[in-house]
This record gives structure tokens, sequence and C-alpha cells, in this order.
């Protein structure tokens, strides 16, 4: 199980749902460490107790960390990574909620 992504239009309506699995969530949270230095990203770290609204400014700073850091994203997850960048980037886009197991 990944973690819930439900997406809502810039009028609070719930517009889709996207789950981003746990084997991305893995691999972008690795023993690295680099997402510790991603404001916004990194309250995504634990996937037990996630549980964030992005919006605004907020959802512009996590778009713009996860872009930044898909240079350590291995190939064979980028188009994932990538598939979870373009549904938090739609101009349809106003609320995003994330949630974990």
């Amino acid at each position: 199980m990944g973690f819930d992504v439900v997406l809502y239009n810039q009028e609070g309506g719930e517009i889709g749902i996207y789950e981003m699995s746990e084997s991305l969530h893995n691999k972008i949270f690795n023993s690295k460490k680099l997402w510790r230095s991603y404001l916004e990203l990194r309250r995504l770290s634990d996937f037990y107790l996630t549980n964030e609204t992005f919006s605004g400014e907020r959802l512009s700073n996590l778009i713009t960390d996860l872009n930044n850091y898909k240079v350590y994203i291995s190939i064979n997850k980028l188009n994932e990574f990538e598939e979870f960048i373009i549904q938090l980037s739609s101009s349809e886009i106003g609320r995003v909620h994330i949630a974990g197991d």
C-alpha cells in the first residue's frame, strides 16, 4: 500500500486520487538522507505518520522540491516519480492531501 494522494480543484472539489507506491517512497527516502534538506519533501518521509495538505505556496514549494530531487531518483523509478510530479502540477489542482497507511 502506498501514499494516498487526493487531488482537489481550485474550488475545493475532489477531482481524483493518485497512489504513490511504497517502493517509490522507499527510493525517495532511502538511507542517503539527501531529502532532509528539502523542506516540503521531508514532510512526507514517515510512511506511516504522513498526513499533510499542500496548497498555494506550500504546494508550489513541494513541486519545486520534487523537481530538484529528480536527479537522485534511480532510472527504474524515474517515470513513476515524474508521473507523481505531473499529477501535482496540473493547473486544475488547488489543494493536495497526502496520507500514508
